[in-house]
């Protein structure tokens, strides 16, 4: 933490299971109100939420620290200078306690679902002790699957969604990080689960929706095209599309 940084914490809350949930945005106001707002309607298992915001100034700001005055965040993190993506996903995880521990762009839907869509991955992450990350789809990702084991889809990489983490994984592989560095930090999670003989996957039947319409490391538009889900409670793409 640097002396222009802000730490707010209410301490962790000890539960028979707590899932830390971590959420790391930069200056997309609009975006995050409503992954957060999609977050705290959906999610029925019990979870502690850690924003981390990448040097944002403004109404951002003062939303996210009425937010935790209100108790709907538990800890948060306010970087007064640009560090990069990197660092602020390593910023998250240094203030989490659980395993797996959850982390989330600020772009980024969860779907309505009976079990609740982190109860499901919970289950996937106990079964599947290789696994590294397992994330939920988001439709128009790219995906390139290799094999299967129940509700499990094994590929090659993964894009920054809902993303379950195995804190083993994350603690002895910190991403590499310096002051304003925007390589990309799945893609570098991914490289490094590869290598180091841990297994990466997507859960099956339970989707995500990307509402964001520009790279939050470039801030260019995507080119790409965006699938629109045909249910707006769980985010179930056309079958087409589905797994």
């Amino acid at each position: 933490m640097n002396e222009d940084d802000l730490r707010l914490t209410t301490g962790y809350d000890i539960m028979e299971r707590t899932t830390d949930i971590v959420v790391t945005t930069r200056k997309r106001f609009i975006y995050l109100t409503q992954t957060l707002r999609y977050l705290w309607e959906r999610t029925r298992t019990p979870y502690r939420l850690t924003v981390v915001d990448d040097g944002s100034i403004g109404k951002q700001v003062d939303w996210l620290i009425e937010q935790f005055h209100c108790g709907r965040i538990n800890s948060l993190v306010l970087k007064g200078t640009r560090h990069g993506a990197m660092a602020n996903l390593n910023a998250g995880a240094w203030m989490t306690y659980s395993d797996p521990v959850v982390f989330v762009d600020d772009d980024i839907l969860c779907p309505d679902i009976e079990p609740d869509w982190l109860s499901r991955g919970l289950v996937e992450m106990d079964r599947h002790g290789e696994l590294a990350m397992l994330a939920l789809r988001h439709p128009g990702a790219k995906v390139k699957p290799y094999d299967r084991a129940g509700n499990v889809v094994y590929c090659w990489s993964l894009g920054g969604t809902y993303c379950f983490m195995r804190r083993r994984f994350v603690t002895e592989h910190p991403l590499p990080h310096r002051a304003g560095h925007l390589a990309k930090p799945m893609e570098e999670r991914c490289r490094i689960a590869h290598t180091n003989g841990w297994r990466i996957g997507y859960l099956s039947g339970v989707y995500c929706q990307h509402i964001g319409v520009e790279s939050v490391l470039t801030g260019k538009k995507y080119g790409g095209r965006f699938i629109e889900p045909v249910d707006a409670k769980t985010l179930r793409p056309p079958e087409k599309y589905a797994d």
